[in-house]
């Protein structure tokens, strides 16, 4: 639990530009990639933390494959599908 708060804490603040807001509808689409098969891009749940729940996509550079970029995407709480919502793991976690 304390490493996966570090890596969010690290992300967070590492990343210069912050977390961007995305709408619940991206938002949901880019969970929905979480545990897909995937080359250029991952997609981690961090979890759930002051009424927001935040993602991590990782991506590939085109030009450098050894190269890749983070960006810490969230979406305020209460503006998620009610199920939707209730499927989210509670705290901040890892993987879904």
């Amino acid at each position: 639990m304390k490493l996966l708060t570090s890596l969010f804490l690290g992300v967070l603040l590492c990343g210069c530009a912050g977390p961007r807001r995305v709408s619940a509808t991206e938002f949901q689409q880019e969970y929905a990639g979480i545990g897909q098969p995937q080359t250029m891009h991952t997609i981690t749940y961090l979890g759930q933390r002051g009424g927001r729940a935040f993602l991590r996509r990782r991506s590939m550079s085109l030009v450098n494959q050894k190269k890749w970029s983070d960006e810490v995407l969230y979406v305020e709480f209460g503006e998620l599908d009610p199920a939707f919502r209730e499927s989210l793991p509670t705290g901040v976690s890892g993987d879904r």
